[in-house]
């Protein structure tokens, strides 16, 4: 950096080559150049080394997303507890490993006396409204809430 510069611009070129594989990670450290250690005069094969910069800001952590995935989609917690009073509830759906593209689910309320588990189970509208819909997720969205009415029994 030259004198009175504060900041310094650097591109990175990312080679995108639209096959799916796993998000990368990689680091950019900050070096001095005036810290020459271990490279012998004259020996132009032997890389000169540096020291690296002190400070936590001198070292950055760069992801590259892989968005050539349309990605895969699950719920963000997949056990919740609310409570009798509230109006709703409002359920995360997140898509991870990827984002290319438009992808879709189907959600579906389900009693759970009606999956074989026994105890006591919410049944639908004396303690929710049901819901069967399709969420789609557009190019790039990588979350939606979706929101489950509650039946308040206060409420007639």
């Amino acid at each position: 950096m030259r004198a009175r510069e504060t900041e310094k611009k650097i591109k990175v070129q990312i080679v995108d080559n639209n096959e799916w594989e796993p998000d990368l990670d990689f680091y950019i450290e900050l070096y001095d150049l005036s810290t020459m250690e271990g490279a012998s005069e004259g020996n132009e094969e032997e890389e000169p080394k540096y020291t690296r910069l002190d400070g936590d800001d001198t070292r950055c952590k760069v992801t590259i997303l892989d968005e050539d995935f349309p990605g895969t989609i699950g719920f963000e917690c997949t056990n919740l507890q609310v409570l009798k009073s509230q109006e709703r509830v409002e359920i995360t759906i997140v898509r991870n490993e990827g984002s290319d593209g438009q992808i879709s689910c189907t959600i579906q309320t389900e009693s759970l006396n009606e999956q074989g588990n026994a105890g006591v189970a919410a049944v639908e509208f004396e303690d929710y409204i049901p819901r069967h819909e399709k969420v789609i997720f557009q190019n790039g969205e990588n979350s939606k809430v979706i929101s489950i009415t509650l039946v308040n029994e206060r409420v007639k």
